[in-house]
């Protein structure tokens, strides 16, 4: 009886096991004991399974409320001493002053024995529970909110470049704002610029912004273009901020530009036709015209130099004769009555092979072509 007792007890324990699975715990690494408003800051929490735990994920998807930002910054995973680790960064933003009380959940699923079972004998369509999920409360975490007036927090430098400060009426002078750091940078306002007697054209801020364990790292941007007919002054840009790095507020402040406007064109003066009365502009037109007339010369006289060419003669069939007695033969076999009398020449001697050929020649047009 004893031994059955304990033979069921062993089973008992194994099945236990191969159900409920391994056991995990969640803990807080660290956390800050205060904040400001919009100010972010790490909350470190992990949690600890009692085995390898390969059968078990976490789905953590934390939710902000209406007294703080939460989102998950960084998740690590590894096995110690036969114990599975998991490790999250989560980035807590108070949105408003007073005592915090940061309690969040994550969703635990083990998939069980019977799970892996059908996915490894293809068994698709046993009607079964393979996922058993559990609600897991997190360590609630207190934190501090204080007041923050600051336009943004963060270790953020803030600079204002123009890329000339003299200019003719009607050209644009650029303005580029750089502000630089981390922090809660996509909290960021965009400027207004207004300047008595300017025309201004801004472009929307150029954000290149990556999350960081103080809100976002990177770098904004924002491009103004300046118009105007007389002599004026860019302000200094001022931002609050509070630094968190001296935990104190600081105002950053850039250069102030003074802007030298010269005289120019008036817009509408900018499309019309030159004034031909002007001396250097009538020469300059009479050039053109000069050079378009010596062009037109100078083809036509290339054009009559070229019709007039020698040509050379085309080649004739008796060329290749190399006697007298060749070049009668030819001639007879072409059965042309004009080489009557150059054959007779030829058959009496009276003609010598270069005379003949020479009095063929003459028998003939230049544009003529040899059969």
């Amino acid at each position: 009886m004893k031994r059955s007792l304990g033979r069921l007890l062993a089973v008992w324990l194994v099945l236990s096991a191969a159900v409920f699975g391994a056991n995990y715990q969640w803990s807080v690494l660290k956390s800050p004991a205060s904040l400001r408003v919009e100010e972010a800051g790490v909350v470190q929490y992990q949690c600890t399974f009692s085995d390898s735990a390969a059968e078990y994920t976490i789905d953590f998807k934390p939710k902000s409320t209406e007294a703080y930002k939460v989102e998950v910054l960084t998740q690590r995973d590894r096995v110690t001493s036969g114990k599975r680790i998991q490790t999250f960064d989560v980035l807590i933003t108070p949105l408003k002053t007073g005592e915090l009380s940061v309690a969040l959940k994550a969703l635990v699923r083990h998939t069980t024995f019977a799970s892996i079972e059908n996915a490894t004998i293809g068994r698709d369509n046993v009607k079964r529970y393979d996922f058993i999920d559990e609600s897991a409360a997190l360590p609630i975490v207190r934190i501090r909110a204080e007041e923050n007036s600051a336009d943004l927090t963060g270790q953020i430098t803030l600079e204002a470049k123009i890329d000339k400060n003299m200019v003719r009426a009607h050209e644009p002078v650029h303005l580029s704002l750089y502000l630089r750091g981390k922090g809660n940078l996509d909290r960021f306002v965009p400027y207004e610029l207004n300047i008595s007697g300017v025309k201004v054209f801004a472009e929307a801020p150029q954000k290149n912004l990556t999350p960081s364990s103080e809100g976002f790292d990177g770098e904004i941007r924002q491009e103004f273009a300046l118009v105007s007919e007389k002599n004026f002054v860019i302000a200094p840009f001022e931002l609050s901020v509070f630094d968190t790095a001296s935990r104190k507020m600081l105002t950053l402040k850039t250069s102030a530009f003074a802007v030298e406007v010269g005289e120019g064109y008036e817009p509408q003066m900018l499309l019309d036709p030159p004034d031909l009365s002007d001396g250097a502009t009538l020469k300059r037109y009479g050039l053109y015209a000069a050079l378009i007339v010596l062009g037109a010369l100078l083809c036509e006289t290339v054009r009559r130099l070229w019709k007039r060419r020698p040509r050379r003669r085309p080649k004739q069939f008796w060329d290749g004769a190399k006697s007298h007695k060749e070049l009668a033969m030819l001639l007879a076999l072409s059965g042309d009555k004009r080489y009557e009398e150059v054959i007779a020449d030829l058959e009496e001697g009276r003609a010598g092979l270069s005379e003949a050929k020479k009095k063929l020649s003459t028998l003939h047009t230049p544009n003529e072509v040899s059969k």
